[in-house]
């Protein structure tokens, strides 16, 4: 609520600036109307599921679109898991509903869970809303869950790569797809702190991050 009181002076001034190519023509009535459902418009954006006051969002990892596996490299799955995870703490910080992993709101992260998502969303025999209704029943509910942020990692072949985070809302039974689209080459790099060690480079994993907050940010 404090979040919206504070967008009201610049709903108005919005409106205000929407009228400014007709104030030398004709009046241009700026009511409270008007305001108002621009502000109610705001406030459903951060407003949580009907009868509860926080949005409870957990997180699996990536899928491989080629094989429609986990991705076979484990250190990579980890690798985008800590960006995603990155990108969730920050969406936290402007919208504070959002409760990640709380207790009892968790699907556990587990082979066992990705390949159950895998399977309804690659299932040749249900529809769209069949398989929004299968993942809700079966993976969200019994755990509590609005939202689910996972994605597909996709390779070609090609020179360039593309990481796609996604967000699977209960409410809207919809899902949400970003694309990062990387080259090779700026994908995996050294670790800063052990070079033997992989690490996701600054700019990819900062891609993934800002794409994963974006996604969040529009729930």
């Amino acid at each position: 609520m404090k979040r919206i009181k504070k967008m009201i002076p610049i709903i108005q001034m919005l409106v205000i600036i929407l009228c400014l190519p007709f104030l030398l023509a004709q009046d241009c009535q700026i009511n409270q109307n008007l305001i108002q459902s621009l502000q109610d418009l705001i406030s459903k954006k951060f407003t949580p599921a009907s009868g509860q006051s926080n949005i409870y969002v957990t997180q699996l990892s990536f899928i491989d679109a080629k094989t429609r596996t986990i991705i076979a490299q484990p250190e990579e799955v980890e690798l985008i898991n800590k960006a995603v995870n990155d990108g969730i703490k920050r969406a936290q910080g402007t919208n504070p509903a959002l409760k990640f992993n709380e207790q009892g709101h968790t699907i556990k992260n587990t082979d066992d869970n990705v390949n159950k998502l895998i399977d309804i969303i690659f299932d040749p025999g249900l529809t769209p809303n069949e398989r929004s209704d299968k993942i809700i029943r079966d993976l969200m509910n019994p755990n509590g869950v609005d939202v689910i942020v996972t994605g597909s990692y996709v390779d070609d072949g090609g020179e360039k790569l593309a990481i796609k985070p996604m967000t699977i809302v209960k409410g809207s039974r919809k899902a949400v797809v970003k694309t990062v689209s990387l080259l090779k080459k700026d994908y995996i790099c050294p670790d800063p702190a052990n070079a033997a060690k992989k690490a996701l480079c600054k700019d990819a994993h900062e891609e993934i991050a800002k794409a994963v907050k974006e996604l969040l940010e529009a729930l």
